[in-house]
C-alpha cells in the first residue's frame, strides 16, 4: 500500500523489521531515564538578561514529572514504519520528515513535548518547523488518533490545527495545512 501513497519519496529509508517495531513498542513510552532527565536539566537557560525584571522570575523546567503516553500506535503508523523507518515524502503541498523508531523519542524530549503538550506525541515534522502530531489524550477511535500540527514555537493546545482525523488520511491528502 505505501508504495502508492506518495507523489514524492526524497528518501526513502529500509523499513523496520518485526523486532525493531516490537522493541520500540516497547520502549517508546518508558519512564524517562535519569541520563535524559539530567541532558534536559543540563540545556536549560535563563533566557532574559541579569538587568531583566523577568530574570529572577525564571523557573527551569524539571523534567522528573514528564511521561509519554501510555497507549498503542496506530497500526497504520507501525505499517509505515515497516515500509520506510523514517525518511522524507511529500504529496502535494504536505512534506514530511518522518522520525524513526530511534529517534521519535528523542524528538520528543528534545522539543519537551511532555512539558507543552501532554498526551501527545510527534511523529514528524514538515521542514518548516510544524510538527505532525499524534493527539493520544482519548483511546483510539477506529484505530486511529487525530493528527495536529503545532509550530515548534507554540507548542500548546490552542495554538494547534486539527490536520486529519486519521496518519492514513493525513499522508493520502494533498493541501497545505495551515496553522
Amino acid at each position: 500500500m505505501w508504495n502508492t501513497i506518495f507523489e514524492y519519496e526524497f528518501a526513502r529509508m529500509p523499513g523496520a523489521d518485526s523486532d525493531e517495531i516490537a522493541s520500540f513498542i516497547e520502549t517508546w513510552n518508558r519512564s524517562l531515564t535519569e541520563q535524559e532527565m539530567k541532558e534536559i536539566r543540563d540545556r536549560q537557560r535563563n533566557p532574559f538578561h541579569k538587568n531583566s525584571p523577568f530574570y529572577s522570575q525564571y523557573k527551569p523546567l524539571e523534567p522528573s514529572g514528564w511521561s509519554f503516553p501510555q497507549l498503542d500506535f496506530p497500526q497504520s503508523y507501525l505499517d509505515f514504519l515497516s515500509f520506510s523507518n523514517g525518511g522524507e515524502f511529500q504529496n502535494g503541498e504536505r512534506y514530511f520528515q518522518f522520525f524513526s523508531t530511534r529517534t521519535l523519542r528523542e524528538m520528543n524530549l528534545a522539543y519537551e513535548f511532555a512539558e507543552y503538550m501532554p498526551g501527545s506525541v510527534s511523529f514528524a515534522m514538515n521542514g518548516s518547523g510544524n510538527h505532525y502530531i499524534f493527539d493520544m489524550r482519548k483511546p483510539q477511535e477506529g484505530g486511529e488518533y487525530p493528527i495536529l500540527v503545532a509550530h515548534s514555537g507554540n507548542l500548546d493546545y490552542e495554538g494547534c490545527t486539527l490536520a486529519a482525523d486519521s496518519f492514513n488520511r493525513l499522508c493520502t491528502e494533498r493541501g497545505e495545512i495551515q496553522l
